[in-house]
């Protein structure tokens, strides 16, 4: 691992712009609490972004537009459900993509444009940038940079353009994960930006403005997990 860290420190935009200027080769591994996505890089340049709803999108689009049958598709899939080894989604899909290839290579960098443009709104999460031992090679490439990317991200953004899905903010990913009943009250004082005190620090349990406060049911008896192995 060469570089690593929080995306609330270090938005995606900054880590792209660094790796882009040392042109770095290495895969840019990306995770939040509702996605997880990979960003490969050659001497500085995005090669490919795969992540699971990304490469369900583009491979409707070669469906679409006849570069791929659906039964390639499910076999591209399949592969990598069934192989550890296997290389990225979006890396069997370009494999088996036919069709004029300029076509292709600006459906692919329309592609990653939007999956950029998606990054944007990444306000929470971890980075974690590797170089691994055999570098993933996609038979298709952008025609743009990392610079004109980012900047055609900007403009999208700036004239309204919204992601796909809102992402949840940094507290609302607290509270959904949340096995405590609590009020806004509580959430004022102790809900911070990167931690919860209240289901984090047995201390403010002992409250005694908030004793009364119960723990919402657990989906499982915590008598059946007392034989698991500690991780």
């Amino acid at each position: 691992m060469i570089l690593w860290g929080d995306i609330r420190q270090f938005p995606l935009f900054t880590v792209l712009q660094f790796l882009a200027a040392q042109r770095r080769t290495g895969m840019l591994e990306i995770q939040d609490y509702e996605e997880i996505g990979e960003i490969h890089m050659s001497r500085g340049r995005i090669e490919g972004i795969s992540a699971p709803a990304w490469d369900e999108t583009l491979a409707a689009k070669l469906v679409a537009a006849r570069a791929l049958t659906e039964s390639q598709v499910k076999e591209c899939f399949m592969e990598v459900g069934e192989r550890e080894d296997a290389p990225p989604v979006l890396a069997l899909l370009l494999e088996q993509a036919k069709g004029d290839l300029r076509v292709l290579r600006e459906m692919i960098d329309n592609h990653i444009g939007d999956a950029i443009m998606q990054l944007m709104f990444w306000n929470s999460g971890t980075f974690r940038f590797t170089v691994p031992p055999r570098p993933v090679s996609f038979a298709i490439l952008p025609f743009r940079d990392v610079e004109n990317f980012l900047l055609d991200s900007i403009r999208r953004v700036d004239e309204g353009e919204r992601p796909w899905r809102e992402k949840l903010l940094g507290e609302v990913e607290f509270c959904t994960t949340c096995t405590l009943d609590c009020s806004e009250e509580i959430k004022s004082r102790f809900l911070k930006a990167d931690v919860c005190l209240w289901r984090s620090m047995p201390s403010t349990l002992k409250d005694p403005i908030y004793r009364e406060i119960r723990k919402k049911p657990l989906p499982y008896d915590e008598d059946e997990i007392e034989d698991l192995p500690f991780i």
